[in-house]
Protein backbone atom coordinates (compact mmCIF):
# COMPACT_ATOMS: atom_id res chain seq x y z
CA UNK A 1 0.00 0.00 0.00
CA UNK A 2 1.28 3.19 -0.85
CA UNK A 3 2.64 5.59 1.87
CA UNK A 4 1.77 8.71 -0.12
CA UNK A 5 -1.77 8.11 0.39
CA UNK A 6 -3.52 8.58 4.16
CA UNK A 7 -7.11 8.17 2.40
CA UNK A 8 -7.71 4.49 1.32
CA UNK A 9 -10.96 2.90 1.06
CA UNK A 10 -12.09 -0.78 -0.19
CA UNK A 11 -14.34 -1.40 -3.09
CA UNK A 12 -16.08 -4.75 -1.54
CA UNK A 13 -17.91 -5.11 -5.23
CA UNK A 14 -14.62 -4.33 -7.56
CA UNK A 15 -12.13 -6.09 -4.34
CA UNK A 16 -10.30 -3.33 -4.81
CA UNK A 17 -8.31 -1.06 -2.43
CA UNK A 18 -8.46 2.62 -3.85
CA UNK A 19 -7.14 6.08 -2.87
CA UNK A 20 -9.23 8.14 -2.80
CA UNK A 21 -7.08 11.60 -3.18
CA UNK A 22 -5.38 10.32 -6.40
CA UNK A 23 -8.09 7.64 -7.60
CA UNK A 24 -5.18 5.39 -7.76
CA UNK A 25 -5.60 1.73 -7.36
CA UNK A 26 -3.79 0.58 -4.51
CA UNK A 27 -4.27 -3.09 -4.78
CA UNK A 28 -6.77 -5.48 -6.79
CA UNK A 29 -8.43 -9.02 -6.45
CA UNK A 30 -8.82 -8.81 -2.85
CA UNK A 31 -10.94 -11.56 -1.25
CA UNK A 32 -13.33 -10.10 1.05
CA UNK A 33 -13.48 -12.79 4.23
CA UNK A 34 -16.04 -10.38 6.00
CA UNK A 35 -19.39 -11.58 6.82
CA UNK A 36 -21.51 -8.87 4.44
CA UNK A 37 -24.28 -9.20 7.22
CA UNK A 38 -24.94 -9.03 11.31
CA UNK A 39 -26.46 -12.79 12.58
CA UNK A 40 -28.54 -13.09 16.38
CA UNK A 41 -28.93 -16.66 16.24
CA UNK A 42 -27.66 -20.13 14.78
CA UNK A 43 -30.77 -20.22 12.67
CA UNK A 44 -30.56 -17.24 11.12
CA UNK A 45 -26.94 -17.57 10.38
CA UNK A 46 -27.78 -20.57 8.75
CA UNK A 47 -30.38 -18.96 6.36
CA UNK A 48 -27.63 -16.19 5.86
CA UNK A 49 -24.57 -17.80 5.33
CA UNK A 50 -23.18 -18.32 1.68
CA UNK A 51 -23.99 -21.92 1.48
CA UNK A 52 -27.40 -21.66 1.99
CA UNK A 53 -28.77 -24.03 5.05
CA UNK A 54 -28.65 -27.32 5.09
CA UNK A 55 -32.06 -28.55 4.52
CA UNK A 56 -34.07 -32.16 3.47
CA UNK A 57 -36.77 -29.81 1.85
CA UNK A 58 -34.64 -29.96 -1.50
CA UNK A 59 -33.38 -32.99 -3.44
CA UNK A 60 -29.71 -31.41 -2.94
CA UNK A 61 -29.77 -31.27 0.77
CA UNK A 62 -29.01 -27.17 0.47
CA UNK A 63 -25.76 -27.86 -1.15
CA UNK A 64 -24.82 -26.33 -3.81
CA UNK A 65 -23.71 -22.75 -5.01
CA UNK A 66 -25.35 -20.55 -7.68
CA UNK A 67 -23.11 -18.45 -9.88
CA UNK A 68 -23.85 -14.54 -9.39
CA UNK A 69 -23.98 -12.63 -12.36
CA UNK A 70 -25.73 -9.53 -10.89
CA UNK A 71 -22.36 -7.88 -10.24
CA UNK A 72 -20.42 -5.72 -12.88
CA UNK A 73 -17.91 -7.43 -14.70
CA UNK A 74 -15.06 -6.33 -16.49
CA UNK A 75 -16.29 -6.90 -20.29
CA UNK A 76 -19.78 -8.25 -21.73
CA UNK A 77 -17.67 -11.09 -22.85
CA UNK A 78 -17.01 -12.01 -19.12
CA UNK A 79 -20.50 -11.38 -18.09
CA UNK A 80 -21.69 -14.10 -20.91
CA UNK A 81 -19.62 -16.68 -20.00
CA UNK A 82 -20.36 -16.05 -16.40
CA UNK A 83 -24.44 -16.63 -17.40
CA UNK A 84 -22.94 -19.76 -19.51
CA UNK A 85 -21.37 -21.43 -16.39
CA UNK A 86 -24.60 -20.27 -14.48
CA UNK A 87 -26.90 -22.40 -17.15
CA UNK A 88 -24.65 -25.24 -16.92
CA UNK A 89 -24.84 -25.48 -13.35
CA UNK A 90 -28.13 -25.47 -12.58
CA UNK A 91 -28.38 -28.22 -15.30
CA UNK A 92 -26.43 -30.70 -13.35
CA UNK A 93 -28.31 -29.91 -10.48
CA UNK A 94 -30.64 -32.62 -11.04
CA UNK A 95 -30.24 -36.03 -13.02
CA UNK A 96 -32.98 -38.59 -13.80
CA UNK A 97 -32.40 -40.62 -10.86
CA UNK A 98 -33.49 -37.43 -8.97
CA UNK A 99 -36.37 -36.82 -10.85
CA UNK A 100 -39.21 -38.91 -8.34
CA UNK A 101 -37.50 -37.23 -5.46
CA UNK A 102 -37.64 -33.37 -6.72
CA UNK A 103 -41.67 -34.71 -7.32
CA UNK A 104 -41.99 -35.90 -4.50
CA UNK A 105 -40.58 -32.98 -2.54
CA UNK A 106 -42.06 -30.20 -4.20
CA UNK A 107 -45.73 -32.01 -3.62
CA UNK A 108 -44.35 -31.97 0.71
CA UNK A 109 -43.85 -28.62 0.58
CA UNK A 110 -46.82 -27.38 -0.94
CA UNK A 111 -49.41 -29.69 1.11
CA UNK A 112 -47.47 -29.52 4.50
CA UNK A 113 -47.74 -25.54 3.90
CA UNK A 114 -51.77 -25.94 2.69
CA UNK A 115 -51.77 -28.26 6.06
CA UNK A 116 -50.08 -25.30 8.05
CA UNK A 117 -47.23 -27.66 9.47
CA UNK A 118 -44.84 -26.54 11.18
CA UNK A 119 -40.97 -26.50 9.85
CA UNK A 120 -39.76 -29.28 12.04
CA UNK A 121 -42.13 -31.64 10.45
CA UNK A 122 -41.43 -30.75 6.97
CA UNK A 123 -37.47 -31.72 7.89
CA UNK A 124 -38.87 -34.34 8.84
CA UNK A 125 -41.33 -35.62 5.72
CA UNK A 126 -38.69 -34.53 3.68
CA UNK A 127 -36.09 -36.75 5.31
CA UNK A 128 -38.21 -39.44 5.50
CA UNK A 129 -39.15 -39.65 1.76
CA UNK A 130 -34.98 -38.97 0.82
CA UNK A 131 -34.52 -42.32 2.70
CA UNK A 132 -37.41 -43.96 0.98
CA UNK A 133 -37.74 -43.03 -2.58
CA UNK A 134 -33.73 -43.23 -3.18
CA UNK A 135 -33.56 -46.40 -1.71
CA UNK A 136 -36.61 -47.95 -3.72
CA UNK A 137 -38.01 -48.47 -6.83
CA UNK A 138 -41.42 -46.53 -6.64
CA UNK A 139 -44.06 -46.38 -9.28
CA UNK A 140 -45.11 -42.38 -10.64
CA UNK A 141 -48.24 -42.73 -9.43
CA UNK A 142 -47.50 -43.96 -5.97
CA UNK A 143 -45.75 -40.75 -5.27
CA UNK A 144 -48.47 -38.58 -3.58
CA UNK A 145 -49.41 -42.04 -1.68
CA UNK A 146 -45.67 -41.76 0.02
CA UNK A 147 -46.22 -37.83 0.27
CA UNK A 148 -49.18 -37.80 2.35
CA UNK A 149 -47.81 -41.10 4.51
CA UNK A 150 -44.85 -39.50 5.21
CA UNK A 151 -46.10 -36.07 5.83
CA UNK A 152 -48.28 -38.62 8.67
CA UNK A 153 -45.72 -40.17 9.94
CA UNK A 154 -43.55 -37.02 10.34
CA UNK A 155 -46.15 -35.22 12.19
CA UNK A 156 -46.96 -37.99 14.49
CA UNK A 157 -43.12 -38.26 15.15
CA UNK A 158 -43.34 -34.59 16.49
CA UNK A 159 -46.31 -35.09 18.38
CA UNK A 160 -49.42 -33.35 15.90
CA UNK A 161 -52.13 -34.88 15.57
CA UNK A 162 -53.08 -35.55 11.91
CA UNK A 163 -55.20 -38.63 10.95
CA UNK A 164 -54.94 -40.13 7.70
CA UNK A 165 -58.83 -40.52 7.36
CA UNK A 166 -58.90 -36.64 7.65
CA UNK A 167 -56.07 -35.92 4.88
CA UNK A 168 -56.47 -38.63 2.25
CA UNK A 169 -60.17 -37.56 1.12
CA UNK A 170 -58.68 -34.26 1.01
CA UNK A 171 -55.99 -35.08 -1.97
CA UNK A 172 -57.93 -38.10 -3.44
CA UNK A 173 -55.20 -40.40 -2.30
CA UNK A 174 -56.63 -44.24 -2.04
CA UNK A 175 -56.49 -45.95 1.11
CA UNK A 176 -54.55 -48.96 -0.18
CA UNK A 177 -52.04 -46.76 -1.62
CA UNK A 178 -51.53 -45.38 1.53
CA UNK A 179 -51.10 -48.18 3.69
CA UNK A 180 -48.71 -49.94 1.20
CA UNK A 181 -46.41 -46.45 1.08
CA UNK A 182 -47.06 -46.59 5.39
CA UNK A 183 -45.70 -50.29 5.42
CA UNK A 184 -42.74 -49.47 3.14
CA UNK A 185 -41.65 -45.88 5.29
CA UNK A 186 -42.09 -48.18 8.92
CA UNK A 187 -39.83 -50.87 7.01
CA UNK A 188 -36.76 -48.44 5.93
CA UNK A 189 -37.30 -46.45 9.38
CA UNK A 190 -38.09 -49.07 11.98
CA UNK A 191 -41.62 -48.97 13.98
CA UNK A 192 -42.67 -45.23 14.99
CA UNK A 193 -44.29 -44.78 18.50
CA UNK A 194 -48.07 -43.96 17.84
CA UNK A 195 -49.29 -40.62 18.98
CA UNK A 196 -50.78 -39.72 22.10
CA UNK A 197 -54.46 -39.73 22.82
CA UNK A 198 -53.67 -36.88 24.90
CA UNK A 199 -52.44 -34.81 21.59
CA UNK A 200 -56.25 -34.56 20.76
CA UNK A 201 -57.69 -33.44 23.67
CA UNK A 202 -57.16 -30.10 23.43
CA UNK A 203 -58.74 -29.79 19.86
CA UNK A 204 -61.85 -31.18 20.76
CA UNK A 205 -61.68 -29.60 24.27
CA UNK A 206 -61.63 -26.27 22.10
CA UNK A 207 -64.26 -27.19 19.74
CA UNK A 208 -66.87 -27.69 22.22
CA UNK A 209 -66.21 -25.04 24.73
CA UNK A 210 -65.36 -27.24 27.73
CA UNK A 211 -63.44 -26.35 30.78
CA UNK A 212 -60.13 -26.66 31.89
CA UNK A 213 -61.70 -29.74 34.43
CA UNK A 214 -62.70 -31.63 31.77
CA UNK A 215 -59.38 -31.54 29.95
CA UNK A 216 -57.79 -32.60 33.11
CA UNK A 217 -59.90 -35.47 33.99
CA UNK A 218 -59.63 -36.74 30.52
CA UNK A 219 -56.21 -36.39 30.33
CA UNK A 220 -55.91 -38.07 33.23
CA UNK A 221 -58.42 -41.06 32.43
CA UNK A 222 -55.56 -41.62 28.98
CA UNK A 223 -53.05 -41.61 31.12
CA UNK A 224 -54.21 -44.82 33.21
CA UNK A 225 -55.40 -46.50 30.53
CA UNK A 226 -52.07 -46.36 28.55
CA UNK A 227 -50.38 -47.47 31.61
CA UNK A 228 -52.76 -50.68 31.53
CA UNK A 229 -52.05 -51.33 28.26
CA UNK A 230 -56.26 -50.49 27.21
CA UNK A 231 -54.96 -47.89 24.42
CA UNK A 232 -52.75 -50.50 22.31
CA UNK A 233 -53.88 -50.83 18.67
CA UNK A 234 -57.03 -48.25 19.30
CA UNK A 235 -57.44 -45.01 17.45
CA UNK A 236 -55.89 -42.12 19.90
CA UNK A 237 -58.55 -39.88 18.62
CA UNK A 238 -61.44 -42.32 19.21
CA UNK A 239 -59.82 -42.56 23.04
CA UNK A 240 -59.51 -39.04 23.74
CA UNK A 241 -63.27 -38.62 22.28
CA UNK A 242 -64.67 -41.26 24.68
CA UNK A 243 -62.22 -40.02 27.71
CA UNK A 244 -64.17 -36.54 26.66
CA UNK A 245 -67.51 -37.84 26.95
CA UNK A 246 -66.92 -39.62 30.16
CA UNK A 247 -65.18 -36.20 31.97
CA UNK A 248 -68.04 -34.06 30.64
CA UNK A 249 -70.59 -36.44 32.37
CA UNK A 250 -68.41 -36.49 35.82
CA UNK A 251 -68.29 -32.82 35.73
CA UNK A 252 -71.49 -31.70 34.75
CA UNK A 253 -70.82 -30.13 31.33
CA UNK A 254 -72.10 -33.47 29.51
CA UNK A 255 -72.04 -33.13 25.24
CA UNK A 256 -73.76 -35.76 23.14
CA UNK A 257 -71.82 -38.21 21.53
CA UNK A 258 -72.96 -36.45 18.19
CA UNK A 259 -71.56 -33.15 19.25
CA UNK A 260 -67.74 -34.96 20.62
CA UNK A 261 -67.81 -36.97 17.44
CA UNK A 262 -68.26 -34.01 15.20
CA UNK A 263 -65.27 -31.90 17.25
CA UNK A 264 -62.81 -35.41 17.38
CA UNK A 265 -63.83 -35.95 13.43
CA UNK A 266 -64.62 -40.13 14.64
CA UNK A 267 -67.34 -41.73 14.23
CA UNK A 268 -69.92 -42.44 17.23
CA UNK A 269 -69.46 -45.74 16.85
CA UNK A 270 -65.77 -45.58 17.88
CA UNK A 271 -67.19 -43.50 21.07
CA UNK A 272 -69.29 -45.67 22.08
CA UNK A 273 -66.55 -48.76 21.71
CA UNK A 274 -64.10 -46.70 23.40
CA UNK A 275 -66.52 -45.08 25.96
CA UNK A 276 -67.44 -49.05 26.93
CA UNK A 277 -63.53 -49.93 27.69
CA UNK A 278 -63.63 -46.84 29.73
CA UNK A 279 -66.44 -47.95 31.89
CA UNK A 280 -65.88 -51.46 31.91
CA UNK A 281 -61.98 -51.62 32.73
CA UNK A 282 -61.96 -48.26 34.37
CA UNK A 283 -63.05 -47.83 38.51
CA UNK A 284 -63.87 -43.83 38.59
CA UNK A 285 -64.71 -42.94 42.17
CA UNK A 286 -66.41 -39.34 41.95
CA UNK A 287 -66.43 -37.24 44.98
CA UNK A 288 -70.12 -35.43 45.70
Amino acid sequence: MSADCAHVVYDDIRGEYICIDTGEVIADHIIDERYPYRTYSGEEWLQRAHHGALTNRVHHLGLYTDIDVSKSFRSYREHRKALKLRRMQRSMKMNRKDEKLVDALILMNRISAQLELPEEVKETAGKILHKVIKGNTIRHRMILAYVIAAILTASKMHGIPRRAKEILPMFGVPEEDYWKALARIQFTLGSVQPLDPRAFLQRIITNLGLSQRVYTLASRIIDVMKRRGYTEGKDPAGIAAAAVYVASIIVNEKKTQKDIAKAARVTEVTIRNRYRDIVDKLYIEVEV
